[in-house]
């Protein structure tokens, strides 16, 4: 009878070691591995759908890399600095040649009011395995991208060139409002990973980055040249979304 408790408390132990060994995948890893469908493939699935895109120029954004943007779903105004519900944009692949940049789109998405609040670059690496690198939009680029789309409609967050980008993990790197959605994509908040490192001793590269605004644009030819882009990047059956705007907005 001895023998079999013991028996069962080691196997329970095991099990229980063999948890622990594969801890469940951080919100940011979960996010950064989801797969968009390219954009060229999403049709609208009713007359109802909306679209909205954002135009990101950034040295980070060359060919190899495969890049999105994410936006948070704004319910009520604390959200857009303080939301929770994230939405990847497509994924964007710089051809040869690009000058580092491109534009995304989310494609029937529910009408509504949203931000950006990050983008990420994804290289490849060992096997199938995929580098991704997260860069967290400062306080003033999410007001500025706050957008709200309606149904049938196509919206434009604005064309927008980034700056310098610094870990995050480096003192005053972060604004209160990157500080806030690092916690939202990392699961555990900034200043609780930075007393780890200071344990555990600091690396030298972290994955996550503040990234610096130097230019913003919403006028009248940044929209037009997004719809060009619109139209020549979405299925055809968007164009009569497309040119309802484009009508509008003379």
């Amino acid at each position: 009878m001895n023998r079999m408790v013991i028996v069962i408390l080691a196997l329970t132990i095991v099990a229980t070691g063999a948890c622990v060994s594969k801890p469940p995948k951080k919100q940011f890893q979960r996010l950064a591995g989801e797969f968009v469908s390219p954009v060229h493939i999403t049709k609208p699935v009713d007359q109802q759908s909306a679209v909205i895109g954002i135009t990101v120029k950034s040295p980070t954004w060359v060919p190899n890399t495969e890049d999105r943007v994410y936006l948070v779903k704004v319910e009520n105004e604390r959200d857009v600095f303080d939301g929770t519900t994230l939405i990847p944009t497509s994924i964007m692949a710089p051809p040869p040649g690009g000058g580092g940049g491109g534009t995304v789109y989310v494609q029937n998405v529910p009408p509504g009011r949203y931000a950006a609040v990050a983008f990420t670059t994804s290289e490849k690496g060992f096997g199938k395995v995929r580098e991704v690198t997260l860069f967290l939009l400062p306080k003033a680029m999410v007001k500025q991208t706050d957008t709200t789309v309606t149904a049938g409609g196509i919206s434009f967050m604005g064309e927008y060139e980034m700056g310098p980008s610094t870990m995050v993990i480096q003192e005053k790197a972060a604004d209160d409002v990157q500080t806030h959605y690092f916690e939202v994509f990392w699961g555990k908040p900034l200043a609780q990973v930075v007393a780890d490192f200071q344990v555990l001793g600091t690396p030298a590269y972290f994955a996550v980055h503040s990234v610096t605004l130097t230019k913003a644009s919403r006028d009248a030819n940044a929209q037009e040249h997004f719809l060009a882009s619109a139209k020549r990047d979405l299925e055809p059956s968007w164009t009569p979304v497309i040119e309802r705007r484009r009508t509008t907005a003379k």
